[in-house]
């Protein structure tokens, strides 16, 4: 079986739209959605309602995405998010549907399952043990991860590519299909469950629109266009 695993969209539709048709042209069977559907730019109603269309899909909640929701429900600071992240948040506000807002509130912070019968998978927006906030870069220690139950751990959050093998356990952050911070383009991971084999996909999408709408709204915190232009895309 063909598992897409992918994560941190962050609004970015364009990315999106094309991650999701590689998608479809590689016969994925089975798409994991590693969290933050929002934060940072601007179209998280067309990407909820793109998620929404896919067939066997399994999604947990990304810390972006819990902060928007704590924003809707006053447990957060607007001005706070505004003034670290920029706009998007204002955007969330005016235009998400109360559909999607319930899509986004029924996510969990953790999603585990068998594939095939056999492969167990654990998935989390950051690790097993912080499942919004918790960091794992490729460099790190993975001993901790022994006590892990499973074949397969799927996760997001650093925007970093990575597989790592601990024992009979692989761990795959698939990158950021939004705004990739390694200076490779944004991505996808391809895992074949019969064969054992991951594959990094890169999303080659035109980044121009992407910074013609970021610099229309003006006052936009520079590193939205920075970090793009840092990953390997056409700005064309």
């Amino acid at each position: 079986m063909k598992i897409g695993v992918f994560s941190d969209i962050h609004g970015n539709i364009y990315s999106f739209a094309k991650a999701l048709y590689l998608m479809e042209q590689l016969n994925i069977e089975e798409f994991f959605m590693c969290g933050d559907i929002c934060g940072y730019y601007y179209y998280h109603n067309e990407v909820i309602n793109l998620l929404k269309s896919i067939n066997r899909l399994h999604c947990v909640i990304g810390n972006h995405d819990k902060m928007f929701l704590d924003i809707i429900d006053g447990k957060t600071e607007y001005e706070y998010y505004k003034n670290k992240y920029g706009s998007s948040i204002i955007k969330f506000q005016e235009n998400i549907t109360r559909e999607n807002l319930d899509f986004l509130r029924n996510l969990k912070t953790d999603y585990d399952c068998q594939i095939d019968s056999i492969t167990t998978i654990r998935m989390y927006h950051g690790n097993p043990w912080d499942h919004l906030n918790g960091y794992v870069y490729p460099d790190i220690d993975l001993t901790k991860y022994n006590e892990i139950d499973a074949d397969y751990i799927f996760q997001g959050h650093t925007h970093y590519r990575m597989i790592k093998s601990i024992n009979n356990l692989t761990i795959i952050n698939p990158g950021s299909i939004g705004q990739p911070r390694d200076g490779r383009p944004a991505c996808f991971a391809v895992l074949d469950t019969e064969e054992k084999e991951v594959e990094f996909v890169s999303v080659n999408y035109n980044i121009g629109q992407l910074i013609k709408d970021i610099d229309e709204l003006q006052g936009e915190p520079s590193y939205l266009i920075n970090v793009l232009r840092r990953s390997n895309n056409n700005d064309k």
